[in-house]
């Protein structure tokens, strides 16, 4: 199992979670997020964290995709994802330049998923909600089970502490073959951007 924190503001943080061994770290690019990075760190600061064998990963909401990838660039991100109403045709010419995650807001039913199979590298599921960005909460992680995710995805939404045997009941499922990475981020902090990072890293070694 692959480990994504998201929603990181400080690059202290950062270098931490590398020496636990997360293998994804998210800094969020949208302005109206209680994560917002630019507000704690600048482009220069993202770029000059260099990571050993950690991607770091770009989380964009609806944004001009001049401006994305000019930021791309300028962080030095190895993959964006991307969490608003972005056509196959976005993701397919954002993809030509990095790697893309996108994002499948799960409410009373999974959404079809099926025109972004060739545009993207991966997906990532998470709870649905009137607005953009995470909920801290759960979806009905039986509505994807019995599916055939045919790209890795990344599980998100609420995932917790508490969360540990029912991701490794889902690893048993269908769905669980194609599961690559749990994205964390709420539940694991002390305020909004700053982890706890002890709580991670029992969560973490709860896998290995």
């Amino acid at each position: 199992m692959q480990f994504k924190v998201c929603g990181i503001t400080s690059i202290e943080q950062a270098t931490a979670l590398q020496a636990m061994g997360v293998h994804y770290i998210g800094f969020i690019f949208y302005p109206s997020s209680k994560r917002y990075v630019l507000d704690k760190l600048s482009l220069v600061d993202l770029a000059n964290f260099k990571p050993i064998g950690v991607k770091k990963i770009g989380v964009f909401v609806n944004e001009p995709i001049e401006q994305l990838l000019e930021i791309v660039k300028a962080a030095d991100l190895d993959l964006v994802q991307l969490h608003g109403d972005e056509t196959p045709e976005y993701c397919a010419a954002v993809r030509e330049k990095v790697e893309t995650i996108k994002v499948f807001r799960v409410g009373a039913a999974v959404p079809n998923f099926e025109a972004y199979e060739a545009v993207v590298d991966y997906f990532l599921f998470d709870t649905d909600s009137a607005l953009y960005g995470g909920t801290g909460q759960h979806f009905n992680w039986e509505l994807i089970k019995g599916s055939t995710i045919p790209k890795p995805f990344f599980l998100s939404g609420g995932i917790g502490p508490n969360d540990i045997q029912g991701v490794q009941v889902m690893e048993k499922t269908k769905a669980g073959k194609s599961l690559l990475a749990l994205d964390i981020n709420s539940q694991f902090e002390l305020a909004p951007g700053m982890k706890d990072l002890e709580k991670i890293k029992i969560f973490i070694n709860a896998f290995i």
